[in-house]
């Protein structure tokens, strides 16, 4: 049978461009790579899209959210694997939704897909388990399914370069003698290969293109659809480890059947579209609000992460519960959805000044150990760490990732210029009364 899987890296953007690149099933039941992968951006995986082959399958995986029917926040399935596998593994996922312009009214994606069911494919997932036929496409995301091809116990910091990217390199050169082989994979991913964004996505199309010729091999025995097909859905291989935990937390929303609407029945027509709340506007007093605890951060790290624009768009202080020494840091559980709390900045012989003040929320995904569940502290995603960490933030000495206070309705106070006082000690999180003495 003649079969052809496509992987393709959108990169996501409406600017920036991706990789795509071909596997064809070969006679003896192997995988060639019929070309290197190339540089594609969405005018060219749309001449690939429409490019007629003579084989009787065509599958396509795509590392793109493509069912994004919610307006603000993350898919639930995104909000799921994160809860499923970020704590053992350090999986996560970025946030899609409408908002957004990768999702926004007149993005590529859409006009991609329904050029994808113009020739003739469909967003089926189950049906591609042996099929002898047909034309189809799916939703991919190369860190789970890195972590379900090699039974990984941490997902592949690849994009940072290093032994991280050498680590990748051998995963991939290890697939010529896999059960299910890419003969000529070391033909292209040399042991030498540079690092660099271009062979960061031509790689990612090898695992996608890869991910469909698994999914079609093995199907479920090996891979699993996790999510639904109305809200949002990824297809991803498994090992033992990782099924067992995505189990536990989607339970009967894994492996559903069906076909996804077109997209154009998918979308929300722009003027019905809602935009992201925007932050409380600057009080018009000169006083500082009233708040039930003070956060106190220091020059000593990166000050990006205390701008009203990243809490704006994360929703979330960065701090860990747990200090260097393993020891929870102070008031870390008294934290409660609905107290308001003041940021303050300064340090090293500057005075603390308000930045922003905030209300804490509850945590969609809370931060848990064996003995505790923080409810208002969420993970960080995974493509914030390098950057974190370049800041001068460590990972939580416990958890062992970086995490965060869940906030919302930031209001901006930089227009307020009183001194904040600080007591003596190492305290980052005090009471109100504590600092102001009322």
């Amino acid at each position: 049978m003649e079969a052809v899987f496509t992987g393709f890296d959108s990169a996501w953007g409406t600017v920036k461009s991706g990789a795509i690149c071909n596997l064809a099933l070969m006679d003896d039941g192997s995988l060639w790579l019929t070309d290197d992968p190339v540089a594609a951006d969405w005018d060219r995986a749309l001449v690939h899209a429409r490019q007629e082959m003579s084989a009787a399958l065509r599958v396509w995986a795509i590392d793109q959210p493509l069912v994004v029917p919610n307006r603000i926040g993350c898919r639930p399935v995104e909000r799921d694997l994160a809860k499923a596998l970020m704590a053992e593994f350090g999986c996560g996922a970025h946030s899609s939704n409408l908002g957004l312009p990768a999702w926004a009214a007149g993005a590529p994606i859409w006009s991609f897909q329904s050029s994808l069911e113009d020739n003739g494919y469909f967003q089926n997932p189950m049906a591609i388990p042996g099929a002898a036929g047909g034309r189809f496409y799916f939703e991919c995301y190369p860190h789970p399914a890195l972590l379900g091809l090699f039974d990984l116990g941490r997902i592949v910091k690849y994009k940072g370069g290093g032994e991280e990217w050498r680590r990748l390199l051998r995963l991939v050169r290890s697939l010529t003698a896999a059960e299910l082989p890419i003969r000529n994979i070391c033909g292209f991913v040399q042991e030498d290969l540079k690092q660099s964004k271009t062979n960061e996505d031509k790689l990612d199309s090898i695992i996608c293109a890869y991910v469909a010729a698994y999914w079609w091999r093995f199907g479920v025995e090996r891979s699993t659809v996790i999510g639904d097909l109305s809200t949002g859905y990824m297809v991803t291989p498994h090992s033992v480890r990782t099924l067992a935990a995505l189990a536990r937390v989607f339970g009967d929303r894994m492996n559903r059947r069906g076909t996804v609407s077109p997209p154009e029945r998918r979308q929300v027509p722009r003027d019905q579209q809602q935009p992201e709340p925007k932050p409380e506007p600057p009080a018009l007093s000169p006083k500082l609000p009233r708040c039930d605890w003070v956060y106190f951060a220091t020059t000593s790290r990166w000050s990006g992460t205390v701008t009203r624009d990243f809490v704006s768009k994360h929703h979330l202080i960065v701090r860990s519960v747990y200090n260097s020494a393993g020891q929870r840091i102070a008031n870390v559980q008294h934290l409660s959805p609905g107290d308001r709390i003041l940021l303050v900045h300064g340090g090293k012989g500057k005075p603390y000044r308000a930045l922003f003040s905030a209300t804490i929320a509850r945590s969609a995904i809370p931060v848990h150990t064996s003995e505790q569940c923080f409810g208002v502290f969420s993970y960080i995603d995974a493509s914030l760490e390098e950057e974190l960490k370049a800041g001068g933030y460590t990972p939580d000495a416990v958890v062992q990732t970086f995490t965060g206070i869940s906030i919302t309705a930031v209001q901006d106070l930089r227009h307020v210029g009183t001194a904040i006082p600080r007591r003596l000690g190492n305290s980052t999180i005090s009471p109100w009364d504590d600092v102001f003495g009322r």
